[in-house]
């Protein structure tokens, strides 16, 4: 397979990796409605940052590294899940508040943040794109491939979840979000506490299986 084929491919399944709701497409979209379109395109740029940062350590090796290294994998797992819990919590707290309660939303002081710290709580990345690498990236390919790879993923990345912003952060949509803003904001924090619970339970299943 040709190097410009395999590009193709790796393009095909990385934006439909993006496409499948889960805690980035979330917090993107729950930033954007919630607080601004300006919010929500920090927020993208934070996911773009850390998908960029995980596609650059699955070249070097890292995902292997942490497979091998059970324990240290575990642990940033058990990391993220909680973090992704306390995301998930703050975001019903938001939903639970009085009208009268001015305390900014989850991820409205620092979205870029949010969206960083969502995409690295997931290392389950690095591992996938080492698998990936490993499977359909030809041996000895040239550094420019590569670097072909990280453009294209910070590109796809950025478009997906720009539109998912965008969208969402439409006046349309806001002025109904902002209508239903309390059980939205449940849904949304409900959600991202599924999402950690489901890896806590992931975690939990290896460790009696050993």
């Amino acid at each position: 397979m040709s190097l410009t084929a395999t590009l193709l491919q790796l393009s095909i399944l990385h934006i439909l990796m993006a496409m499948i709701p889960g805690p980035n497409t979330v917090v993107v979209s729950y930033v954007s409605a919630r607080v601004s379109r300006r919010a929500g395109m920090l927020a993208v740029g934070g996911v773009v940052l850390g998908s960029a940062i995980w596609v650059m350590l699955s070249m070097f090796g890292v995902g292997v590294l942490l497979l091998e290294a059970g324990m240290v994998y575990r642990a940033l797992r058990w990391i993220g899940a909680g973090y992704l819990v306390y995301v998930g919590i703050r975001m019903l707290r938001a939903g639970v508040t009085t009208g009268g309660d001015q305390r900014p939303p989850q991820g409205a002081r620092s979205p870029l943040l949010a969206g960083l710290l969502t995409t690295l709580s997931n290392p389950k990345s690095a591992v996938f794109w080492t698998s990936v690498f490993v499977v359909v990236v030809p041996a000895h390919a040239p550094i420019w491939f590569y670097a072909a790879v990280v453009a294209l993923i910070v590109v796809q990345s950025f478009a997906w979840y720009a539109f998912v912003a965008l969208v969402l952060s439409t006046d349309f949509v806001r002025r109904h979000y902002l209508r239903l803003a309390q059980w939205l904001d449940r849904l949304a924090g409900v959600i991202m506490i599924g999402l950690g619970l489901r890896l806590a339970y992931e975690l939990r299943n290896e460790v009696i299986g050993r």
